[in-house]
């Protein structure tokens, strides 16, 4: 079969590997759509980070090349044996993955808290293979199914959904709060979506690209500010109800003046969710974020129950429209070309594309 791998740094090939074979509790899938994540073009430009290059991963017992993707949903067409009814699976149904790997027995795994676990990894990156292939076994426990009602290629979305629902969970945000997303790509279009699900009307966007900023314009967001151009500490003053700040800000750049931003923007008392991931390390002005009284909250995947909750808001029509985060859909043959390569060149143009085994 056809499968994306990652082989080293700026070294992503289109092999063809064996078919995998289902085993006892586990579920052989048809890929429908995998997503390419931001973490994927980070392993791709500065990686081997989170791929196992120099020994086999603790769980996997796999080493590089690995199958990649790790936002993906597929048909179920095979039952390993072993696999309890409670689970509800059948062949022939809908489903995404929950790609988060663990031990299963340490105390951060048991709180879900899974980017804690000493053994962490993801499918996709860490073996037992991923969404850019045609076929994958994974284990039973990890398989969600998703109602008929619901795309394949909306599917593919639930696991950027969960990173942002993750985040705004643990904000405590209210429906009448002011708030504050640093970046319109695809985690920050995934955070408007998911505090639009929850109330939150008062969303303002901060972002240099102007076709990003369309983007945020296209989901609902009536206040999109200009870093280079706009005063975002004052813009932020004027759209709060007592004229103090946002409650809270999402930051999903990963961009030093970001975060510096997002402190000067926030009200007292308020608080910052760290969603982006910083290639360089960051400077915060510690003092500032005392004399406010700010919370900083690190956001890092999510749990299993959260995933879930994605897909009930999807399918009950609270996160609306989730599709118009996809820009692209391509095909494997392409996955190297017209994704990678595009979502590097012409980042600008891009939220969310999608890889499919059919297309």
């Amino acid at each position: 079969m056809k499968a994306l791998r990652w082989h080293g740094n700026k070294d992503v090939r289109l092999d063809d590997i064996p078919e995998p074979q289902v085993k006892p509790g586990w579920v052989k899938i048809k890929n429908g759509w995998a997503g390419i994540c931001g973490s994927d073009l980070h392993e791709y430009l500065i990686g081997p980070k989170n791929v196992p290059f120099n020994k086999p991963h603790v769980l996997t017992g796999e080493t590089i090349p690995t199958t990649i993707g790790h936002e993906w949903s597929g048909t179920i067409v095979e039952l390993g044996s072993d696999i309890p009814d409670s689970y509800g699976l059948k062949v022939g149904q809908k489903c995404v993955v929950f790609p988060v790997l663990g031990d299963r027995n340490c105390v951060y795994c048991v709180e879900e808290l899974h980017g804690a676990c000493p053994n962490w990894g993801f499918l996709g990156y860490s073996g037992f293979g991923g969404g850019f292939a045609e076929y994958c076994c994974i284990d039973a426990r990890e398989v969600l199914p998703i109602p008929d009602s619901m795309g394949l290629d909306v599917g593919a979305l639930v696991e950027p959904l969960a990173v942002a629902w993750h985040a705004i969970k643990r904000s405590s945000v209210k429906p009448s709060d002011a708030v504050l997303v640093m970046g319109a790509g695809p985690i920050g279009i995934a955070v408007i979506l998911g505090l639009q699900a929850q109330g939150v009307t008062n969303i303002a966007v901060s972002e240099i690209s102007e076709l990003r900023s369309e983007h945020a314009r296209n989901n609902g967001v009536r206040h999109v500010f200009n870093p280079q151009k706009d005063d975002i500490r004052q813009r932020t003053l004027d759209i709060s109800p007592d004229g103090c700040g946002v409650a809270v800000v999402y930051e999903c750049t990963g961009v030093q003046a970001a975060m510096e931003a997002a402190i000067q923007s926030v009200r007292g008392g308020g608080t910052i969710v760290n969603i982006g991931i910083f290639e360089k390390p960051l400077t915060l002005d510690w003092n500032l974020l005392n004399r406010k009284s700010l919370n900083y909250l690190g956001s890092n995947i999510y749990t299993k129950g959260e995933f879930q909750e994605v897909i009930d808001a999807i399918a009950d029509g609270r996160l609306k429209n989730p599709e118009r985060m996809i820009t692209s859909r391509i095909s494997l043959d392409e996955g190297l070309e017209k994704g990678f390569h595009a979502l590097l060149h012409e980042r600008e143009k891009h939220v969310k594309i999608l890889i499919g085994v059919d297309s």
